[in-house]
């Protein structure tokens, strides 16, 4: 009798050990971040409460006591380079411009929206020999824009509202940098991308429209994305990235923060300041950098799925509400509490809810 219940202990011992080994084994040890790179120098760039986080090297911080190592991976590839490593399970979270997350998702990477961003301009940066003054001047001129990125469907946007489409222009598909080397050497008339084209200006070339002159609706949109995996097995980890990140967008949105921020990013992306604070306008800065998963950013990716589908971008479209996940946002939200401090943005861009007065933070 002794025998069978020694027997029996030691078996259910040698079953907790195996079970301790497993759940030791499978102990979060690393976690993979890529986002494109933005940077105009040799140090790697991204704008944002992300580029805070790294440039700050807050994740690292806060789980080195868990002995989690945090591992960034920046992409000259941007938004197609950062699908591929998602879909070969090298990264577990994301931060990506509206299409290139769509076309992720579209593609069948398993992945969900947790926090926002939005408000990105585009502008169109043209030769001054070009003649082009207006969008509308861009029927039949060589036009550089970078493909497969966000950048895309804000030009289309564009072109619709002034009653063209890629069809009646010659796009050419060339990163940023090269984008810019191009036009610089007068080789294409005109270059629709982000901000750093507002340092072209001079002599011969001239910023001549942006994106949001026609509305907040076709601005850019972004989202920081976690994979399914990643999420469901490290809910607390999830968490705990969305607080990081949380309180960057509230630092991000406090226009006495403004000029310190520009600094910051321009020593780290080699940018010019003055370029970086003339996309950091005090007016918009709750609404560009509201992290909400909310009716706006719902609703721009939304009528995003519908463009790439009806553009050929994407095959088959989906329910952006299924993807979306603001419960970490919210629950970062009320701990820490920033809750009242970014309303709900309608699909127009106005504020659904009035903000009580900002936290301090």
């Amino acid at each position: 009798m002794l025998k069978l219940i020694f027997k029996r202990l030691l078996a259910g011992l040698i079953a907790v050990a195996a079970l301790a080994a497993s759940v030791h084994a499978d102990a979060l040890r690393t976690i993979r971040i890529g986002v494109p790179d933005q940077s105009a120098g040799s140090q790697p760039f991204i704008a944002g409460p992300v580029g805070m986080a790294f440039m700050r090297h807050q994740l690292e911080a806060a789980f080195k006591p868990q002995g989690v190592e945090i591992k960034w991976q920046f992409f000259k590839g941007a938004g197609p380079a950062v699908n591929e490593a998602l879909a070969n399970r090298q990264l577990d979270f994301v931060y990506l411009g509206d299409l290139a997350a769509i076309i992720g998702r579209a593609s069948g990477l398993s992945t969900r929206l947790l926090l926002g961003s939005r408000g990105s301009e585009s502008y169109l940066a043209a030769t001054r020999a070009s003649g082009i003054k207006t969008l509308a001047d861009l029927k039949g001129k060589r036009v550089a824009v970078y493909r497969g990125t966000a950048d895309q469907l804000a030009f289309d946007r564009a072109l619709q509202s002034v009653g063209l489409n890629e069809r009646a222009v010659r796009v050419i598909n060339l990163d940023w940098n090269a984008g810019k080397a191009a036009l610089a050497a007068g080789r294409i008339d005109a270059v629709w991308g982000g901000v750093s084209l507002l340092a072209l200006r001079g002599d011969k070339i001239a910023v001549v429209a942006k994106s949001g002159d026609s509305g907040r609706q076709n601005t850019t949109q972004a989202g920081f994305l976690g994979t399914s995996e990643f999420i469901n097995t490290w809910p607390q980890a999830t968490r705990q990235i969305i607080a990081v990140l949380v309180r960057n967008a509230a630092e991000i949105s406090d226009p006495a923060r403004r000029d310190a921020w520009a600094t910051e990013m321009a020593r780290q992306s080699q940018l010019p300041r003055e370029l970086l604070l003339e996309g950091l306008a005090p007016q918009d800065l709750n609404f560009d950098n509201s992290p909400r998963v909310d009716a706006f950013l719902i609703d721009s990716f939304s009528h995003s799925v519908e463009q790439a589908k009806a553009s050929g971008l994407i095959r088959d479209g989906f329910d952006v509400r299924q993807w979306a996940d603001g419960t970490f946002v919210e629950q970062a939200l009320k701990a820490q509490p920033y809750e009242h401090l970014w309303p709900q943005y309608d699909s127009a861009g106005k504020a659904a809810t009035s903000p009580a007065p900002a936290a301090s933070h």
